[in-house]
């Protein structure tokens, strides 16, 4: 989640899990050109039980656009009793968000018009009923939140998250699933992955779950199909209110490129490609960064003037490593409590060091672009105090609690984005290193996908990934799992680079210094620390204050990272929300000296070239 970017109730049934559905058939590998799939690719999906012949119904109204309030009605048949009603407290996000708060007018009835008994039995669930027949639902729920994590309706244009919008009856989630949207301005359309239904405006899913996994983007969007692997690749682009020429990054012909080689390279790399088609939704100039992934398509979200393609090449390898490479202790998905896994270093950590290998096989980064980002990846864990005392294993677990600022600062916790990236490459490295490069951490994501993908199950997280990583090694890796996984030794990455032809170099270098830190939620960049005495104290920035743009600009995905085109000694403009005020501070940047790392090519050749070619490549070459 990605980015990422990600899931109450009584007594109840088994459920599908959302990414089951999404299992399919064992495919050939693809070729150099293509992938040759046969006819019932398309049409038989793997389930867990027979299709349900009852089909609950949603309609979404978007008459209620200028006021961010999307109109719901929901008509589920064949009802006999009481049924309880529930909506998801948390969806995308690893965050309980209580989605059930923005929930306004909720009535029950039947389809004659009669009033039925709708009582609440907890803070985001209902009981209905009794009722003999077909139970109707209408309410209103307000979304006004920019963002690939959440939903948002204006006169512009609408995008949905089903699950943040959409009411579930608790006992019948598995059960088939249409939606249809009305009250929409002529002049817009509609993109999504979900399968359409019988008008232009329906859509079908296979069970509730299977529509939550379905992204919705409606409005004057500009979009572009493109042919890869196969498969149907849809690029839709909503623009925010951007004045002037748009950016060369948010070009489609840029977009094409950037699209086609993404794909084309991690296809290659898995060997298949386990969607029908794949939706790009990009929201260019809207909200904060970042991405959301979804078994067949992706929203994403960017600055002004950011280009997208390092998040969508995270993106769209989520649609093996943890929507269908999946840890069992996600499974099946729960909407109503937190969901803990150990392995989040694993499925988002390792998809960001994937990405970061499809931007350089794909010709997207240069070798020094590469090595750049490596060697700022140190950097940041290597900034975190909490290092010392926080593992990747014990982030994956605590990721819940990433909505709270003050555990989001250095000295509370790491990222195991960051530093799961970096022991994605370790362990390329070591895996290559201890089998003449045969081995590698993308034969080790192949064998995953043999292993678990295709054979519709998932892995028992990190206890799994440890055990097929030593199988492929042909020795015990345990070591390496339990000091740098599980514990938090500190990762020798100079030694470890060095078996990888990779020379890592640490030197100081001075660097411009606000005086504060800032951490990014879903919605917004909030202050979590003042440095007292430095220059936000001294201009009168407080902790918590929720930053609204600097220097005029809206800040970047990730919060700091604008002040590495500024110098100290120039003026910063911050302008913050306080207590429902908009304040506005002015004050020159000091200066701090850090610890800056430069990673180079060693001058080497056996084993250690082969294994640098292999990383930078996706190949094995022979020492």
């Amino acid at each position: 989640m990605g980015a990422h970017c990600h899931p109450k109730r009584s007594k109840r049934p088994v459920l599908l899990s959302p990414w089951r559905k999404y299992f399919f058939p064992r495919v050939p590998r693809l070729s150099a050109s293509s992938l040759v799939i046969p006819a019932s690719f398309f049409v038989l999906l793997f389930v867990f039980a027979p299709p349900a012949h009852a089909t609950v119904r949603y309609f979404i109204s978007l008459a209620s656009r200028s006021s961010n309030h999307f109109q719901v009605h929901l008509e589920i048949p064949d009802v006999d009793g009481a049924l309880e009603l529930d909506m998801p407290t948390w969806n995308a996000l690893y965050q309980i968000r209580d989605f059930a708060s923005r929930i306004e007018e909720l009535h029950a009835s039947t389809p004659a018009g009669d009033a039925v008994t709708l009582t609440r039995l907890t803070p985001r669930s209902w009981r209905a009923g009794p009722v003999s027949g077909t139970l109707v639902l209408d309410y209103s729920i307000l979304w006004d939140e920019p963002s690939p994590f959440s939903s948002d309706v204006n006169d512009q244009h609408a995008f949905i998250n089903p699950a943040t919008v959409l009411l579930y009856p608790a006992a019948r989630r598995a059960e088939d699933v249409s939606l249809e949207f009305t009250a929409i301005p002529t002049e817009w359309h509609i993109a999504t992955a979900l399968d359409p239904g019988p008008a232009p405006t329906t859509f079908i899913a296979a069970n509730y779950d299977a529509l939550a996994q379905g992204p919705i983007e409606i409005g004057t969007f500009d979009e572009f199909t493109i042919r890869v692997a196969d498969r149907p690749i849809r690029v839709v682009t909503h623009l925010g209110s951007i004045q002037g020429e748009l950016p060369s990054a948010w070009s489609r012909e840029h977009l094409e490129d950037v699209a086609r080689r993404i794909v084309q390279t991690e296809t290659a790399l898995m060997g298949d490609a386990p969607f029908p088609r794949y939706v790009f939704l990009l929201h260019l100039g809207v909200g904060g960064g970042g991405g959301m992934e979804h078994p067949n398509s992706t929203a994403i979200s960017v600055s002004r003037g950011e280009d997208p393609a390092s998040i969508m090449a995270h993106e769209l390898f989520h649609a093996w490593n943890v929507l269908r490479i999946r840890p069992q202790s996600l499974e099946p998905v729960d909407y109503t409590r937190e969901q803990i896994t150990d392995a989040l270093w694993f499925a988002e950590g390792v998809t960001s060091t994937i990405g970061a290998y499809t931007m350089l096989r794909s010709g997207l980064w240069t070798r020094d672009r590469f090595y750049a980002d490596l060697a700022a990846q140190v950097e940041e864990l290597e900034s975190r105090p909490a290092r010392r005392f926080q593992s990747v294993e014990d982030a994956s677990i605590s990721a819940w609690l990433e909505k709270y600022p003050y555990y989001r600062g250095a000295d509370s916790s790491i990222s195991y984005y960051n530093k799961g990236q970096l022991l994605g490459v370790c362990l390329d490295i070591l895996l290559r290193d201890a089998t003449d490069n045969r081995q590698s951490l993308d034969t080790l994501l192949r064998a995953m996908n043999e292993r678990y993908a295709h054979q519709r199950k998932p892995y028992a997280d990190t206890a799994a990934i440890q055990s097929l990583a030593s199988e492929l090694a042909g020795r015990d890796l345990s070591d390496f799992f339990r000091r740098y996984v599980a514990g938090t030794d500190e990762v020798p990455f100079q030694e470890i680079f060095a078996r990888g032809g990779l020379t890592l170099e640490l030197a100081d270098r001075v660097v411009p210094d606000a005086g504060f830190q800032a951490t990014r939620s879903s919605t917004s960049v909030v202050i979590t620390d003042v440095v007292p005495g430095g220059p936000a104290d001294r201009a009168g920035l407080l902790p918590g204050d929720t930053v609204l743009d600097i220097n005029g600009q809206q800040v970047r995905s990730v919060p700091g990272r604008w002040l590495s085109s500024l110098s100290p000694g120039q003026q910063l403009r911050v302008r913050v929300r306080r207590a429902g005020e908009t304040r506005e501070f002015s004050f020159p940047l000091a200066s701090r000296s850090i610890r800056a790392n430069h990673i180079y090519e060693s001058s080497v050749s056996g084993l250690p070239r082969a294994i640098r070619e292999g990383l930078l490549t996706g190949t094995n070459p022979a020492p």
